[in-house]
């Protein structure tokens, strides 16, 4: 029996929508004045964890975009000069890292 590697596009996606849902919530409990709802955790601790969240967010996305075979300029508009790298370059080791995560093995069945 022989196996193919491929990645696991769908725990990638969830696991992106369950983030970006927190994102929401942190929105929220990021105000000062106009809360709706409950105060849970303090506003800095919630700006604090939207910051992490985002920059975790965007390296998701670059490693589905990958997944989905495109490339970086396709992932992510960003007007930068001619010739310049692309940002997300400074992240290829993390993005490495979602890839390996989400990377599964299927077993193929061989014809005889």
């Amino acid at each position: 029996m022989e196996t193919i590697l491929k990645y696991n596009v769908k725990a990638l996606k969830a696991e992106i929508k369950r983030l970006s849902e927190y994102q929401i919530y942190l929105k929220n409990q990021r105000k000062t004045v106009k809360l709706v709802g409950d105060r849970v955790i303090w506003p800095s601790e919630a700006a604090w964890k939207h910051r992490v969240g985002r920059e975790q967010l965007r390296i998701m996305f670059a490693a589905y975009g990958i997944m989905r075979g495109k490339s970086f300029d396709q992932t992510e508009k960003n007007n930068r000069p001619e010739g310049e790298e692309h940002p997300l370059n400074q992240f290829r080791d993390k993005i490495d890292n979602v890839l390996l995560m989400y990377l599964q093995e299927v077993p193929v069945e061989q014809e005889a």
